[in-house]
């Protein structure tokens, strides 16, 4: 295959296609053509042109949401790559696999007041998993070998555990328009396998005792891919009575067990409903919680509450300042496992149903006062 005569650009394609990447958005500049043409001579790879770059960095953040797998970004050097940092920090927290590939100068003309020439390795750092730089020239002993490692290592990173943004800073020397022949499908594939975890059956039941009726429950799902899974092991828990499930709207989670309108049900609550409806434990899952009154509350109750956060994290999640428990864990596998171990428990226990009274009259509420405002807009 005739391509670009830049090594490190075409085992990223390799790699790419390796990996099982699909999609790569691209907005061409100049320093990134080697990067281009060794992506577009892949019939493997569909490519996607956005020249703006905080608008193509949107539109993979979008793809990637929609279709649950990595899709790459590509930008050329200098200021370009920062314009990817809005989309690249909301893939971080909320779990999406981006791959961002920004085409660099080489060091040596860093901060030289050669154009568009700034320090670019690292400087998404906070906001992704893993950074990596790829030097321009691969003409020594070991040069191929860790280009592919590190290429190979990001693109791993991106969907073990919990997924995230990866980026890969690649140094190309001018000039930049020749061409070589390269074998496709040639570049050495790492792969990881990770087997299925979940509790120990005596671990589940112990947890399960510790949450048994009478204890009240309350479980708090936040920002959350579709999971069918989770969502039915939800369905499991809130038909105890001593557990409640409480769903953002940006959960993607759905029953008409759930009370799915938190600020709307909180709302209606009198002080001595905030204090009556104290749960014993609060349990978490998925990314960032948008309901303030629910924050607010929860951290304002009494030091003997305790929170469990599930879910795998780059770091510990302490938002309602009660946290006694960290599950590494999937959620959905999590919830079906503690769901299993709760159901032998039968002991009588109102939590729920209190809850979901407070539900009914706050829709009603809700409702009754969406028809007066229709009835008014009506003169």
């Amino acid at each position: 295959m005739i391509t670009t005569d830049k090594l490190s650009c075409n085992i990223l394609a390799d790699l790419f296609v390796a990996h099982g990447i699909k999609d790569v958005v691209l907005s061409p500049g100049s320093r990134n053509s080697p990067l281009i043409v060794a992506i577009v001579r892949r019939n493997e790879l569909r490519h996607h042109v956005v020249i703006d770059e905080r608008s193509a960095a949107f539109i993979a953040l979008g793809m990637a949401i929609e279709s649950g797998c990595p899709v790459a970004l590509v930008c050329t050097s200098g200021t370009a790559l920062l314009n990817y940092a809005p989309a690249v920090a909301e893939a971080f927290y909320r779990g999406v696999p981006l791959i961002v590939i920004s085409a660099d100068r080489p060091e040596e003309w860093i901060d030289q007041d050669d154009s568009q020439t700034l320090w670019q390795q690292n400087a998404l750092a906070p906001y992704v998993k893993r950074s990596c730089d790829l030097g321009a020239h691969l003409e020594f002993e070991n040069g191929e070998w860790v280009c592919n490692r590190l290429i190979n290592d990001a693109l791993i990173e991106a969907v073990s555990g919990r997924k995230g943004p990866v980026h890969i800073n690649v140094r190309l020397d001018a000039p930049l328009n020749r061409t070589a022949e390269f074998k496709a499908g040639d570049s050495r594939v790492i792969r990881q396998l990770t087997p299925p975890f979940e509790l120990a059956t005596p671990e589940a039941r112990r947890l399960g005792e510790k949450l048994a009726s009478p204890k009240r429950v309350l479980i708090i799902i936040g920002f959350h891919q579709p999971d069918e899974r989770l969502n039915r092991a939800l369905m499991k828990l809130s038909a105890l009575p001593n557990v409640v499930v409480m769903t953002e709207s940006i959960a993607n989670l759905h029953s008409p067990s759930f009370i799915s309108r938190i600020d709307m049900t909180l709302r209606i609550l009198s002080a001595n409903d905030w204090k009556k409806l104290q749960p014993d434990v609060v349990i978490t899952a998925g990314g960032a919680l948008v309901s303030r009154h629910v924050k607010e509350w929860i951290r304002s109750m009494d030091k003997g509450v305790e929170h469990w956060h599930v879910g795998l994290s780059h770091v510990t999640v302490d938002c309602f300042k009660h946290l006694s428990l960290r599950i590494e864990m999937e959620a959905a596998v999590f919830l079906r496992q503690l769901a299993s171990a709760l159901q032998i428990y039968k002991t009588p226990c109102d939590y729920s149903s209190e809850w979901h009274e407070i539900y009914r009259q706050a829709t009603a509420s809700h409702n009754e006062y969406v028809r007066e405002c229709l009835n008014l807009n009506r003169f």
